[in-house]
């Protein structure tokens, strides 16, 4: 068997449905398998990954936000209970190797690192091997792998400048070469493998030649897209000839209002996610024609998803050259974005390592033809309706049909266990189960009259709500618009100010209306109450309550403060990975480091946190000190010793004293030898929620991406004489009101960056 998930991506985007990104595998597949038209996922990147494993609702098995937010209620744990054992372990129990590559987004933030825990990493969810990123996104050139329980770091491969690392390319490498392991150890034991890509999650990165392909194919704007994809949709038939295109928001601006000189620069955002997606269907088309070769494609099930939430839209409405600006706060203007890609490149390097980009909201929009909005907003289509294709010839008796019943994510676990022949257990490791929650839908395989198996199901995204039931679609989303995470956005959801019920609904019966173009709540008030009523009852069963958990902290809900305030690391630590680095975000801190010079002095990184888009270096270059601060790229400060270091046992230290402690605050630095300070400047502004999402910290070395880019040609730059230790002080100079104010912000951030992964 072969799970493949494709990463933020929209029912519009793949061409097999309609849409502008050629997707020639993804064709082939459906040209000799089936498509799926209403195939749902849960509008967000972790809790569709939960319940896709596991066959049960999101809520209900921790996963009512991401993985990298862990909250106090029990439906936003980011906690598998044991009651529900994952389809990855009972294929295992059940004589199937099983392996897991790519994104898995599904251990909190805290545990991604030696001390684990292990159990919800993949090989605790009952993959036997795993290859991949544990967060939400990451760069396709420099990424932090794991391996297993260990986390890798770097791979050696992207210091080859003639063969360059990819991740996508990686990713099918490995899975061939594991399947080809499996078989040459047993030509008969049965597969499960779980391909799930990083593509076309932001940072957008691909090879520029593919990205080429596109030019020019965008030029004329986002609802011309939206018209071209809709008419190739209807051609197809992947939608019903009657459909309608649903109107764009104003939130989305028109492509007529975009100035002229800055079209090019969304354009070429697009151009690159296309080519983007299109490189990860070629790549999955590696790995089936892997199966092919081994003469197993006619009897292996694939189950291929093109998107787990709908396009992504928190590129905001201008895009970034570095996804993590929005993260940030930080209000760029399109022209700033275009001149700050200037900075790194040009249009030319906007897919290189020399940026994180992420595209404008409107692409997204696009993307989702024909509906509405997209991910995070759980009550519409736009964000939770997604391609699927099933092939498996061995059982597929229409090749090239089209299956239209209600289907949801939680009943693809139930269809691969009813595939494979094994019922699922009432018991595991002495636990009594949770029944799964989904229904399999192997019948349509070879039935396209089958009956709809799915007639009930409830969605929910930060208070983003819908109710399905029996062709009828509830529908009630906040006036939130999905980029905006401030505290201003959120205040009129805090407890006792908004009334969830009071909202606008809006209702739809979609067997009329496939894309939510007729509202009909205004002529049927007793099924919008009845929906309601129901989606209340629903929500208490599955542990969606309280609603709008994922924002706990921003209204005053947050996680006791640690008490940790010193962070001691070995001159042998790597990787550590960016949401456990030390607290030193918004205030004051110091960075010693005690090192042991050889005669003749010492270069290389003592320790760097990041890469240049975001993140801090203390380093010693020229026989000086140095301290380089990067600002998300928008701004870059450096400070360097006015004297050499010298040899033997030496104390240096860094120190920031903030203006205050508030986010983003900036603040004075001073450089110290021992006890004598020898250099000093000035950083005005502080990054306040995250240097990056996926970067990891070192000591003794800068692996990946560099935060300054003077030593770019020596990269990793490790010192070469010995770190020691380095010690953080996250506590100098705050009080008590201080240090919680703080940590209160510090929550915020975290939910904000966590809900864009």
């Amino acid at each position: 068997m072969l799970l493949v998930l494709i990463d933020d991506a929209g029912f519009g985007n793949p061409s097999t449905f309609g849409g502008p990104i050629r997707t020639p595998t993804y064709t082939r597949m459906a040209a000799t398998g089936l498509r799926y038209n209403r195939f749902h996922v849960t509008a967000l990147c972790s809790p569709t990954r939960a319940a896709l494993l596991t066959g049960r609702n999101n809520h209900a098995v921790g996963f009512g936000s991401v993985g990298e937010f862990a909250g106090g209620f029990p439906g936003y744990s980011a906690t598998l209970p044991r009651d529900c054992a994952p389809v990855p372990r009972i294929l295992r129990d059940n004589g199937y190797s099983t392996a897991a590559f790519g994104k898995w987004h599904l251990t909190p933030d805290g545990q991604q690192g030696p001390a684990g825990p292990f159990d919800r990493w993949p090989n605790g969810w009952g993959f036997d091997y795993f290859y991949g990123i544990l967060g939400g996104g990451s760069s396709q050139w420099d990424p932090c792998l794991a391996e297993n329980q260990k986390i890798i770091g770097t791979p050696e491969e992207f210091y080859d400048e003639q063969h360059p690392y990819y991740f996508p390319d990686a990713m099918a490498d490995r899975t061939i070469e594991w399947l080809h392991g499996v078989r040459a150890q047993d030509a008969h034991k049965p597969f499960f493998v779980y391909y799930s890509t990083g593509c076309s999650h932001a940072p957008h990165h691909v090879a520029k030649e593919w990205a080429d392909r596109y030019k020019g194919q965008f030029d004329e704007g986002w609802e011309a897209l939206r018209e071209q994809t809709f008419a190739r949709q209807q051609e197809l038939g992947v939608i019903p000839a009657d459909a309608e295109l649903t109107p764009r928001d104003e939130a989305f601006p028109a492509w007529s209002d975009v100035p002229d000189n800055v079209k090019p620069f969304y354009a070429r955002q697009m151009e690159v996610y296309a080519g983007y997606s299109e490189n990860a269907d070629h790549n999955v088309g590696r790995v089936i024609d892997a199966i092919d070769d081994l003469g197993e494609l006619d009897n292996t099930l694939i189950l291929w998803i093109w998107g787990d939430n709908g396009a992504s839209m928190e590129g905001s409405v201008t895009g970034s050259f570095n996804e993590l600006t929005m993260q940030n706060g930080l209000p760029l203007t399109d022209e700033m974005q275009l001149q700050l890609a200037e900075r790194y490149g040009g249009l030319d390097a906007w897919s290189t390592s020399l940026m994180a980009p992420h595209y404008g909201a409107a692409w997204a929009w696009a993307g989702n033809t024909p509906f509405k909005w997209g991910k995070q907003v759980g009550s519409h289509l736009g964000g939770t309706r997604n391609p699927l294709v099933v092939h498996w010839p061995a059982r597929i008796t229409e090749e090239g049909g089209l299956r239209t019943p209600f289907s949801h994510v939680i009943d693809v676990a139930p269809t691969i266990l009813e595939a494979a022949g094994i019922p699922a257990p009432d018991t595991v490791d002495g636990i009594e189960q949770e029944p799964l929650h989904g229904t399999s839908f192997v019948a349509s395989l070879s039935d396209g009259a089958a009956p709809e198996h799915h007639t009930q199901q409830y969605f929910e995204t930060i208070g983003n709500r819908a109710m399905y039931k029996d062709g009828w679609w509830l529908a009630m989303k906040t006036e939130r618009i999905p980029w905006l995470l401030t505290p201003e956005a959120l205040a009129p959801y805090a407890p006792g100010v908004w009334d969830p019920d009071s909202g606008p609904a809006e209702l739809y019966y979609l067997p009329d209306d496939f894309t939510q173009a007729k509202d009909l709540a205004a002529e049927h008030p007793e099924k919008v109450d009845e929906l309601k009523d129901l989606f209340w009852r629903e929500a208490e069963r599955y542990k969606v309550l309280p609603l709008l958990a994922t924002l706990s902290t921003f209204f005053g809900m947050v996680p006791p403060l640690g008490g940790e305030t010193s962070y001691e690391f070995r001159g042998d630590v790597q990787n550590v990975m960016p949401g456990m680095i030390p607290r030193i975000y918004n205030h004051s801190y110091t960075i010693t480091a005690d090192l042991v010079v050889p005669d003749g002095g010492a270069e290389g990184v003592i320790v760097a946190e990041a890469d240049h888009l975001g993140g801090f270096t203390l380093y010693v270059k020229n026989g000086r000190l140095t301290h380089t601060y990067s600002m998300m790229g928008v701004f870059v400060f450096k400070q360097v010793a006015d004297e050499d270091l010298p040899s033997g046992d030496v104390t240096v230290r860094m120190e920031f004293r903030a203006d205050s402690a508030k986010p983003a605050t900036g603040g004075d630095v001073a450089l110290f030898i021992g006890d004598r300070q020898v250099g000093k400047g000035r950083m005005d502004h502080t990054v306040p929620v995250r240097f990056s999402g996926y970067s990891g910290m070192d000591i003794g070395r800068d692996n990946g991406g560099v935060v300054d880019r003077s030593y770019e040609r020596e990269k990793p730059f490790a010192f070469t004489g010995t770190v020691e230790r380095v010690v953080f002080d996250v506590k100098p100079h705050l009080s008590g009101e201080d240090e919680q104010q703080l940590h209160t912000a510090e929550q915020h951030g975290q939910a904000a960056h966590g809900l864009s992964a």
